[in-house]
């Protein structure tokens, strides 16, 4: 266990400053990821400590590869064509690259979804949306005009 807690006090000073005490993976995920690779299989709680840290440091050593490309590129934002990129300099296999591709895709896929069923959600309810609009305005200025009343009614009450 000595070794192990080497291993976690390295990674913690490796990259964390204050700001980044509280960097990590959500433990329910990763639980949930771990479970999914390695079903029949317990793991420490020390390990998923460390699993933690280097998934997090994972992160940085890609993050900081895709941002020297994107700078390269004279962009300020870094997008997934130079999160690929870096996974290629970084020596990464093509399988692994194409593996983060299909997520990625799956990910556009789930946000299309989510946003047809918002949109559908709105269509369904069979009012036009200027007309949502307007019900709208007319219920703020409704909760306006009742709290102005009830001040009004606390000011007469306590003779301010």
């Amino acid at each position: 266990m000595l070794f192990l807690n080497d291993i976690l006090q390295f990674f913690s000073t490796l990259s964390m400053s204050e700001e980044d005490n509280e960097v990590g993976l959500p433990q329910k995920g990763l639980n949930l990821i771990i479970k999914d690779v390695i079903p029949e299989i317990r793991i420490a709680n020390e390990s998923r400590e460390l699993l933690n840290l280097c998934c997090v440091e994972f992160v940085h050593y890609v993050s900081r590869e895709a941002q020297r490309i994107s700078l390269l590129d004279q962009r300020k934002t870094i997008c997934h064509e130079h999160i690929q990129k870096a996974l290629m300099n970084l020596g990464f296999p093509n399988d692994y690259i194409d593996a983060a591709n299909s997520v990625l895709n799956e990910c556009r896929i789930a946000a299309e979804n989510k946003l047809r069923r918002k949109n559908s959600r709105l269509d369904k309810c069979g009012i036009p949306e200027d007309q949502l609009y307007l019900l709208q305005q007319q219920l703020i200025q409704k909760v306006q005009h009742a709290l102005r009343q009830r001040r009004q009614r606390f000011v007469n009450a306590s003779g301010i």
